[in-house]
C-alpha cells in the first residue's frame, strides 16, 4: 500500500508540473541487465523530498543522487511558477519542466538524465511569463542506478571468506600477540583498541571454528584468548563513569595533536559494544565465563549511562563524564549488543533500555534523517545539520527492522526507504568520473592532487563500491561488506530479487578485488594496495561466508 501510494503521489507530480517542457525526454537510458530498466524508471521515485515547513531537506551536503533529489531553493519575489533546467555535462542536452514551487523534486525529467554531472538551475517566471531571478542553482552528479548483476564470482563465497580471515591470521602483527602476549604498536590501526582488538577476537575466533580440530584452530584459540585478555585488563575499573569499558584510543600515536579530538581521554560510546560482542564470541567458542561476564559488566555500564532521552552521548570524557562533543550515538550497535545478551543468553533487565534507545532513533534520525557519522577520528565539533553523514547505521537499523518487525508493513517500508538512502548516498555501482579524496575532501584532481597515490582516485576504484561517508567518501570493504548483509536481509523478508542481485553484485567484486590483492580483501577497494584495517577484513570475511551458506539454503 506505501509504494502504491508513492507511485500515485509520483504521478500525481508529474502532472501537476505540466510534464516536461523544451527538449527533455521521458525515455530511459539504454540498460543492460534484467533489472535496469525498472530500476532506472525507480530512480524518479524521490527519497523523503524535503518540503519547507514539513520535511527536512536532508541532503544539503550531498553532490550526487542515484534517485530523484529536491532541493531547498527559497522563492522569488513576483514569480508565480519556477521553471526548472537541468542540463547535463555528459550529452550536453537541457532538460526542462515547470513546477509552482521552487523545491519540486526533479521527478518529471530524472529517468531521461544521463549518468553523469548536472547543472540545475531553477527561475522564477512572473505571470507575464518573464524571469523574475534566480530561485537556486548547483553542480551535482547523476550516479548510475543498479544495472547488475555485475561480474562473475572468482570463487565461491565462503572460501573467499575463509582465505580472507587465513590471511589476517598470518600477518606479522597479528602473530606478535602469540610470541609477545601483547600488540605490536607499530600496527598503525592498533590505536583503537577496544574496536580493533575486538575485532581480532572475532576474527580468531571465526578461523578456529572454520579449523576445527587443527593445530591452526588451537593457536587461532589461543590467539583470542589473549588478545581478550588483553582488553579486558585495559579496561576501566570500577567506579570509573565507563567503569569496564576497554578504551577507545590507546598507543604511541594517539594525544599528538591538541588540536585533534583524538585524546587518551576521550571515547566514542559504541565503541564497547564491539568489545562485549568479541567476549561473546569468544565465551560461545570456549565456554569460558570470564568473557561472558566482561560483556555483562560493559551492558551494566550501558544502563548506567543512558540519558533520559533513550540515547547516550557520542564522546565522552571517561575520567569525568561529561561531554567532549555536544552530539548524540545513533545507538545501533548499542541495542544490537544489548538483544543479544537478552535473546541468545536470557540475561534480563534490558528490555526497557532496548525500548528507550529505539524509541529515540524513530524521534530523531528517522525524522530528521540526519544519520551522523559515528567514527573514532570524526570531530564533530561545529558540524553543520547534515554535514558529515554515514549509512553505517541506517544500515544497521535496517536490519534491525527486518529481524524483529519483518510482519509490520510500516516498518519495513521504513527499512527499505533506509536502503534507498544508503543506497543513493553511499554506493557507485558503475565507473564514475575522476575524483580525487585528499584530506577527507572529495575534489576533482588538480595536477597538485596528482601526486598522491593513485588509490585515492576514482578512476582506480574497483565497482561496485560502498563509500564510508561525507568527510571520507572513499570505498572501504567494512562498509561493502555491511551492505551486503543489509540486502540480503532485505531479501529474506521481501523476496524482492533485486536485493538477491544488489548482495550478490557486491559479493561478486569482493572475489575479484580479493584476486588482485593476494587474497586479502583490502580495506579501501582500488587496484593499488593501501592502508589495511584488519577489522575490514574479517567482518566482510564473516558476511560472505554467511552468504554463501544463505543461498545454499534456498537453492
Amino acid at each position: 500500500m506505501r509504494m502504491r501510494k508513492r507511485v500515485l503521489s509520483l504521478c500525481y507530480l508529474i502532472i501537476a508540473t505540466g510534464l516536461i517542457v523544451g527538449d527533455g525526454r521521458a525515455a530511459t537510458p539504454g540498460v543492460r541487465g534484467p533489472f535496469g530498466k525498472a530500476e532506472w524508471e525507480r530512480s524518479a521515485v524521490p527519497l523523503r523530498p524535503g518540503e519547507p515547513g514539513k520535511a527536512p531537506f536532508w541532503n544539503a551536503f550531498a553532490l550526487r543522487f542515484i534517485y530523484a533529489p529536491a532541493f531547498d531553493f527559497r522563492p522569488v519575489e513576483g514569480a508565480v511558477s519556477y521553471r526548472y533546467e537541468i542540463t547535463s555535462v555528459a550529452d550536453g542536452r537541457t532538460h526542462r519542466f515547470e513546477s509552482t514551487v521552487p523545491h519540486a523534486t526533479l521527478s518529471p525529467v530524472w529517468a531521461s538524465v544521463p549518468v553523469g554531472n548536472f547543472q540545475l538551475k531553477v527561475t522564477g517566471i512572473s505571470a507575464g511569463g518573464e524571469s523574475v531571478g534566480v530561485a537556486g542553482q548547483g553542480r551535482y552528479h547523476r550516479a548510475a542506478p543498479f544495472d547488475g548483476p555485475y561480474h562473475e564470482p572468482v570463487m565461491p563465497y565462503d572460501q573467499s571468506g575463509a582465505l580472507a580471515l587465513e590471511k589476517i591470521m598470518a600477518k606479522p602483527y597479528v602473530q606478535h600477540w602469540l610470541t609477545h602476549k601483547k600488540p605490536d604498536w607499530d600496527y598503525y590501526f592498533y590505536r583503537y583498541p577496544a574496536k580493533l582488538f575486538g575485532s581480532l577476537v572475532v576474527g580468531a575466533v571465526a578461523h578456529a571454528r572454520l579449523k576445527a580440530g587443527t593445530e591452526e584452530a588451537r593457536r587461532s584459540t589461543e590467539l583470542a584468548r589473549i588478545v581478550a585478555d588483553y582488553l579486558i585488563g585495559l579496561s576501566f575499573p570500577a567506579g570509573r563513569p565507563l567503569e569496564y569499558f576497554p578504551p577507545a584510543y590507546g598507543g604511541k600515536t594517539v594525544g599528538k595533536n591538541a588540536k585533534s579530538h583524538m585524546q587518551l581521554t576521550n571515547y566514542l560510546i559504541i565503541a564497547a559494544a564491539e568489545s562485549g560482542h568479541a567476549y561473546l564470541d569468544l565465551y560461545d567458542h570456549t565456554g569460558d565465563k570470564k568473557y561472558f561476564e566482561a560483556a555483562q559488566k560493559i551492558a551494566r555500564t550501558y544502563l548506567k549511562t543512558q540519558l533520559k532521552s533513550g540515547t547516550w552521548l557520542l564522546y565522552i570524557n571517561h575520567e569525568t563524564g561529561e561531554p567532549t562533543a555536544e552530539k548524540f550515538s545513533i545507538p545501533t550497535s548499542t541495542i544490537n549488543f544489548l538483544e543479544r545478551l537478552k535473546n541468545d543468553y536470557g540475561v534480563p533487565g534490558l528490555e526497557n533500555a532496548i525500548k528507550r534507545a529505539f524509541d529515540w532513533i524513530m524521534e530523531n534520525p528517522v525524522k530528521t534523517f540526519e544519520w551522523l557519522a559515528q567514527y573514532e577520528d570524526v570531530g564533530l565539533k561545529g558540524a553543520a545539520p547534515y554535514q558529515k553523514m554515514s549509512r553505517e547505521q541506517p544500515c544497521d537499523f535496517a536490519i534491525y527492522l527486518f529481524k524483529t518487525r519483518a510482519n509490520q508493513p510500516e516498518y519495513v517500508s521504513l527499512a527499505e526507504d533506509l536502503i534507498r538512502f544508503s543506497e543513493d548516498q553511499f554506493i557507485t555501482w558503475e565507473q564514475i568520473e575522476d575524483l580525487a579524496v585528499v584530506s577527507g575532501k572529495t575534489l576533482r584532481p588538480s595536477p597538485a592532487e596528482a601526486k598522491v597515490s593513485p588509490g585515492w582516485f576514482s578512476k582506480n576504484w574497483l565497482t561496485p563500491v560502498v563509500h564510508e561517508q561525507y568527510g571520507f567518501w572513499m570505498p572501504s570493504a567494512r562498509n561493502t561488506g555491511l551492505m551486503i548483509e543489509t540486502y540480503w536481509h532485505a531479501y529474506v523478508v521481501t523476496r524482492k530479487e533485486v536485493y538477491r542481485a544488489k548482495a550478490v553484485s557486491i559479493a561478486n567484486n569482493f572475489t575479484r578485488v580479493q584476486q588482485l590483492h593476494d587474497g586479502d580483501y583490502p580495506t579501501m577497494f582500488t587496484k593499488y594496495p593501501m592502508n589495511f584495517w584488519i577489522n575490514n577484513s574479517i567482518y566482510p570475511a564473516k558476511v560472505m561466508i554467511a552468504l554463501q551458506r544463505d543461498l545454499d539454503k534456498t537453492r
